[in-house]
């Protein structure tokens, strides 16, 4: 497990409360060590976990926790413009705010979105549009 910590950072994602405790519990002992930095991603704050072992239970509440709420308009604006751009698109306002109040708010509905959108006109040939964008993404 040391040379997991060799660039002084890890990341660990995913991780669930029916994680392995032990391993865990060296990895955040050896990154203290090593005076190393360790990332934990997950769906719920570790320091929520149901764990046996009481050092690692007063270890994972000390770990400082950021919950990531789901974009604004503001962001998913943003973000659909510049996922556009990455792809060498250019989406107006019309169709920008049309995709807004369609997609689920997520960056990964907002990547989907564009490279459906890419996907499509480039099969049919046709432009990006708000039109193009209505016949895909209508909602019933």
């Amino acid at each position: 497990m040391p040379a997991a910590l060799a660039t002084g950072a890890l990341v660990v994602e995913d991780l669930e409360a029916d994680v392995d405790e032990q391993a865990l519990f060296h990895l955040i002992n050896l990154a203290r060590e090593e005076n190393a930095y360790v990332l934990l991603t997950g769906r719920s704050a570790v320091a929520a976990f149901p764990v046996t072992i009481r050092d690692l239970a007063s270890r994972l509440r000390a770990v400082p926790a950021i919950m990531l709420a789901p974009p604004d308009d503001a962001l998913l604006r943003s973000l659909l413009v510049k996922l556009a751009a990455d792809r060498q698109l250019t989406f107006d306002e019309p169709l920008v705010n049309y995709l807004v109040n369609r997609i689920e708010r997520s960056f990964t509905a907002a990547r989907a979105a564009v490279q459906t959108l890419d996907d499509e006109a480039m099969r049919q040939h046709r432009p990006v549009t708000r039109a193009l964008a209505a016949e895909l993404f209508r909602t019933p």
